[in-house]
This record gives structure tokens, sequence and C-alpha cells, in this order.
């Protein structure tokens, strides 16, 4: 039984007006692409000695874009767009000014190095992780009221210099210690396995754990009764919200080589993968000593990367060297207890891993390393070891500045055109079909407002061949209210009453308006996954707002006119749009209401087959 029309009209509004001004109140938004706020483009073809190259291999190519992406975000740039159609890859960095800073960034060549760990730093939150960070520490911050511009570590010290100078340390440092390592281990295959290893090779899979020491704010473990904060900003230093907040400063914090610095003869900090945080010392080895790597499964089904070094003095030779200091704990490489030294595996500024080394010496091609891989991270990292920089030579082929300016004057150009046009048709509308466009507009309403929600919590964003999807989607939305209101219209002439005439037409017309919507549907997926750029945000938009057509037909255009219908309004067909001088006698009795009498009906009948 469906619901009463009214309550699903309050249902349907509160949703969809709910959940705007819920995301309105949050702060998102859509994001403008490159052609509405200005920014940079940059097309990147492969070439070999100056000239450009079509025999290039598709992983190659998108290998290149996932290391070009980590560049790009490096930037600092909101929403940068990188993908490939062909060989060609497009890099759109919208808000981004500096085009040379650009070209320098996305088309270097870059270099994958093999450096000895000097120490284990600590740990640091990377991605979603790092964001939830931030959102924690300033939730702490407020709760605690601490003053802004103060930090964890000023109000710590000026608590411990207020304490009694008599009086012994209350504290005991905190550690910021790296969990169980699982980094891998390399070693060579097909020798007797340690029970520990699990991974067939003659070595141990050690867990290591090496911490940093800092200062901690006084701790309440070995004082009987709660202190008395002295400190001047007033924030209580023994509540355990504090060590949490002192903590994820110490995190957040945390500094590390800036890709600019990172140099191949210099001692650097870089973040790996899972964000554990190392000092490296120089280079004692590039991705030019590798000949090639794959992934695959060991015999416990562990996956493993087993990379074939080249032959002599520049390949098997230079590693080896690096592996017997790592090996025998050599200050270029010490050993971190309990394993030995680790020579970490670094591309484009980040620790892709950090494997300890149990062999001095190693044949070139018998050389496994395993640890707590997925398929995934297998993968990537052999990639990496395999073509051992960024896998193609890119160089530039098309740069393009677009100014703010002109992308302002762009999404100005289109709001008007979309609202001129929307306003005429809305007229065309009311004055067609009278209440019946009123419903309409509201059912344009509802859409638009689902939309604005979906655009924003996705992050989406909106280039002008959006906005044109977005135009094109109203006129489909329009396209289904004029199905459904003609076949209300072509049942009243035959003498039904507009009451009974709008459930039974909209069942006939809402599967028209489904075969409609799904043929402009399946031109939009066809469209977004064929094509690049903006592009895909035309079939994007276009089939988002589509879908949320066929929602709002269903949710709110329905209901309200079988609303209407039922309302005094429904004794006058003219305000539907349905003229009077149309309807034969017997349809403009039963649009009244009333009756007919048999000479009348049968006159009407005659009249209707002549």
């Amino acid at each position: 039984m469906r619901q009463h029309p009214l309550r699903q009209i309050i249902l349907t509004m509160v949703v969809a007006y709910g959940l705007l001004i819920a995301t309105v109140l949050s702060g998102r938004s859509p994001k403008l692409g490159l052609d509405l706020q200005g920014g940079i483009s940059v097309n990147l073809q492969p070439v070999r000695n100056g000239k450009v190259v079509d025999d290039v291999k598709p992983e190659q190519l998108d290998e290149s874009i996932a290391i070009i992406r980590k560049r790009v975000d490096a930037l600092g740039v909101a929403e940068p767009e990188v993908s490939r159609q062909g060989n060609t890859i497009t890099v759109q960095l919208p808000g981004a000014k500096n085009q040379q800073q650009v070209l320098d960034v996305v088309g270097k060549t870059a270099e994958l190095r093999f450096r000895p760990v000097l120490q284990t730093v600590g740990q640091v939150p990377t991605g979603t992780k790092r964001k939830k960070a931030k959102a924690e520490l300033e939730k702490l911050r407020k709760e605690l009221k601490v003053p802004d511009g103060v930090f964890a570590v000023q109000i710590a010290e000026d608590e411990q210099s207020r304490q009694p100078t008599a009086a012994p340390p209350t504290t005991a440092p905190p550690e910021i210690t790296a969990p169980p390592s699982t980094t891998a281990t390399t070693a060579a295959p097909g020798t007797t396995a340690d029970p520990t290893a699990g991974n067939g090779g003659r070595r141990s899979v050690v867990q290591k754990e090496t911490t940093t020491t800092t200062t901690q704010p006084p701790s309440t473990t070995t004082t009987p009764a709660k202190p008395v904060a002295l400190n001047q900003y007033g924030v209580d230093v023994y509540d355990p919200k504090f060590a949490q907040m002192y903590q994820l400063e110490q995190q957040l914090s945390t500094q590390t080589t800036k890709p600019g610095d990172d140099k191949a003869d210099a001692e650097v900090t870089l973040v790996g993968r899972d964000g554990t945080v190392y000092k490296l010392g120089p280079t004692q080895l590039t991705g030019t000593a590798v000949e090639t790597a794959q992934a695959g499964l060991d015999q416990s089904g562990q996956w493993t990367v087993n990379p074939v070094f080249r032959k002599g003095p520049k390949g098997i030779d230079l590693f080896n060297k690096a592996a017997a200091q790592c090996y025998n704990g050599e200050p270029t490489c010490p050993a971190l207890a309990p394993n030995k030294g680790q020579l970490a595996i670094v591309l484009d500024s980040q620790v892709l891993s950090a494997p300890s080394i149990n062999e001095p010496t190693f044949e070139r091609d018998r050389i496994q390393i395993s640890g707590d891989f997925t398929e995934a991270e297998a993968k990537s990292l052999a990639v990496a070891l395999r073509f051992g920089s960024l896998p193609i030579e890119l160089q530039p082929q098309q740069a393009e500045t677009v100014s703010a300016t002109l992308g302002k004057g762009a999404l100005k150009a289109g709001i008007i055109a979309g609202l001129i046009g929307l306003l005429l048709v809305a007229a065309f509308l009311v004055l067609y079909y009278r209440i019946l466009g009123l419903a309409t507009v509201g059912a344009l309403t509802i859409s638009a407002s689902l939309l604005w929600v979906i655009m924003s919590n996705l992050s989406a964003t909106v280039t002008l061949a959006g906005v044109v999807g977005i135009v094109v989607s109203i006129g489909i939305s329009l396209d289904s209210s004029v199905v459904f209101f003609e076949s209300i219209k072509e049942d009243v002439r035959n003498g039904a009453s507009l009451r009974s005439s709008v459930e039974k037409s909209f069942s006939g017309a809402y599967s028209t308006i489904v075969k409609a919507d799904m043929s402009s549907l399946i031109g939009a997926v066809v469209l977004y996954w064929l094509s690049i750029g903006p592009v895909r945000g035309f079939a994007f938009y276009l089939g988002v707002a589509t879908l949320l057509d066929l929602v709002a037909a269903y949710f709110f255009l329905r209901p309200t006119v079988v609303l209407l219908s039922r309302s005094k309004q429904g004794q006058h067909p003219g305000r539907f749009g349905i003229p009077t001088d149309d309807l034969t006698e017997a349809a403009s009795a039963a649009a009244h209401g009333g009756r007919v009498t048999t000479a009348a009906a049968a006159a009407a009948r005659t009249e209707g087959d002549d």
C-alpha cells in the first residue's frame, strides 16, 4: 500500500533539503576544475633519444602516472587530475600558477636509490590516517582549552620549569615507538629456512622495535593525589588527553627531507609507505644496477619479490658491497637490533621498502625480498625495481596556463546561460501546464539539492563540460514531466476524471520515462568509460542527474500531482492545462465529478465517432 501523498512529499523534501543544509553547514562543496578556476594543463609523451615513441608498455605508463600523482600531491594542488589517453599522459592542476615549477616536477626522471638505514626515527600517520589525526588533535586542543599558537611541548616545558627544584623528576619520557616492523628481508632463496622466517630463506624475519625519546609532561602514575597544574596557560597536563595531544603533535610535526633537498650523496630523512620515518645514509647504488624483478609466491604462499641484478662492477658487485656493510653492521649501515642492517629502496623521496640484510653476499639471480607483502605491494615494488626509475622518459609536448579570470568568466557565463534556459523552460511549462508546471519546478529543486549533496560529498570536480551535462539533464527531467502530463490529458479527454487518471497515467508514463532515461544512462556510461578529462565530467554529471530525475519523478512529482488532483483544484481541469473546449461532454462532466444522461452520453459517443 502506497504512503499518503502528503506524507511522501514531506518526507522527500525533508531528506533532500535536510541533506543540502547539512552539506552546506559542514563546509563541503564541489571542486572547480581547471577551466573554471584557472590553473595549468600539461600533456606528456614518452620519448627516446628526443623522439616521441609508441612502443611503450601499459604498465610503464601506469607506473609513471602513479609516480607523477605523488609528485603533484607534493605541490599542494587541490583535486589534481592525472590521466592518459593512448600514450599521452595529461596532468591538470586547478589553481596552480607557476608553469615552470609544474614542468620541472612532473617531467623529471626519478632515480631509484638504495640507501642504508641509519636509524628508524618513528612513525607518522599518512593519507586518511593523517587527516583523522589532525581532526583528533584539534578536538583535544578544544577540550583542553589550549590557546591558539601554543603547543604541547611549550606547556610541558613551562610546567616542568615551575616544579620545585628539590623534588625529583616525576616524569618518564614518552616513547614514539615504531610498531613491529613489516619490512622485508633479503636473502638467497632455496636455503635452509629458519623456524621464524616463514619465507624459505636462510635468515630470520625478526620484528624490530626502535624508539626515540622526547620530553613528556608530568605523569600521574607516581603521585597518589592528582597535582595542580602550574603552567601559565592553565592547561591540565595531568589529564590523559594531554598526553594524547602531545604524542599527536610530535607525530604530525616530524620533519622530513624535502624532495628538492633529496640529494644522492647526502643523509636524508624520509617516510615509508607505512608511515615509518627513516634516517638514511648516502646512496650506495641506483636502479640501473637492477636488470629485472618479478613478484611471486614462495613455498609458504607468501608474496615475495625476486630482483635480478646486472653482472659485474655496475650491478651485483655494487649490491654485494652495500650488503656486506649492512650484514657486518658497519657505521655506514649499522645493525638495528635485533636485526642486521637495513638497505632502503627509495623512489621519488619515498621509502618503498627497507629490508634487512642477512647474508654478506648474493648471487645476482638468487635474491628474494620477503615480508608481510600484499599482492599489490609486491607487484608495485617489482615494477619499481624493474624499471629502476620513472620507467619511461616523458617530455612535455603541450603546456597551457588558464588564468583564474578566464576561468571565473567561463563559470559565470555557464551559470547565466543555465539559469536563463531554466527560467524560459519553467515559464513555458507554467504557462502551458499551469499548476502541473509548478510541480515540475519543485521536482527540479529536489533533483538539484540531491545533485549538490552528491557532488560535495564525493569531492567531485566540476568543469565547464560538467556544467553542460547538468544543463542537458534538465531537459531530460522536463521531458519526463511532459510525458506524464500529456498522458493525464489524454485520459481526461477520453472521459476519465482527473483524479482517477493521475495514478493510471503515471504507471504507463513512468515506464516510458525509465526506458527513455536508460538510453541516456547507457550513453553516459559508455562516454565515461571511453573518454578522459572534461568529457568524463560531462558523462558523469549527465548520468547522475538522469538517475536523480527518476527519483524525483517517483517520490515527488507523482505524489504532488496526486495531491493536487484530490484537492479543490482538481475540479478545474483548466488549471491543469486541460482546456475544457477540448473535452467531450462526457469527459467534461467526469472531470467535474458529475453525471451525464444516457442520451447525452450517446451523443457524446456519436460526436466522438464523428
